[in-house]
Formats: structure tokens, C-alpha cells, sequence
């Protein structure tokens, strides 16, 4: 009887950390759209060009035309600029697509 309960608790203690450490990876937060234009901003215009994003922007992890891919996305007025809108909105539609 005691190897039931100490097995049935360690198991409980098991299941209980596995849930915990899947709940904080699910709440993970995102990088604040503000802190992100202000780091990517290297001339202090208050917008993002091309060569800005392409610069900071996951070098190492995407390629010139992936990085050129996303930009155009999320330039959603096509003036060659991101603005904290687009970040925002950018952000947001990422947002539901894994709420889905």
C-alpha cells in the first residue's frame, strides 16, 4: 500500500512539473513592439527601412528573400518604411493565427 501512494505521489509531482514548465512556455512573451522599432531604428526616424531590418533582424536564421519576404508583409502601405502600426498589426495578426 505504501509503494501505491508514494508511487501515485511522485507520479502526481511528475505530471504537476511537466504542466508548470509547458504553462510558462506557453506564456512566453513577445518583444514590445515599441522596444523593438526604437532597437531597429539605427537613424532615430521613427520608421524601419529595408536595409534597418535586414540588418538586425535574424541574420543568421533567415535569408536576404526571406528577410525581404516579411518586410514587404508587413509593409502594409508599401512606402518602404515600417512604422509601430505595422508592428503592432503585425503583431497582433501573429497573435491569432496561434490562438487558432
Amino acid at each position: 500500500m505504501k509503494l501505491k501512494t508514494i508511487t501515485f505521489a511522485a507520479t502526481a509531482v511528475a505530471l504537476f512539473a511537466f504542466s508548470f514548465t509547458s504553462l510558462a512556455q506557453d506564456k512566453k512573451e513577445r518583444p514590445d513592439p515599441e522596444k523593438m522599432l526604437e532597437m531597429m531604428d539605427t537613424d532615430k526616424n521613427e520608421t524601419i527601412s529595408l536595409d534597418e531590418f535586414k540588418a538586425t533582424k535574424r541574420r543568421k536564421e533567415m535569408s536576404t528573400e526571406e528577410l525581404e519576404k516579411q518586410f514587404t508583409m508587413m509593409d502594409t502601405d508599401a512606402n518602404g518604411e515600417l512604422t509601430l502600426e505595422e508592428f503592432k498589426a503585425r503583431r497582433k495578426e501573429k497573435k491569432g493565427k496561434k490562438d487558432m
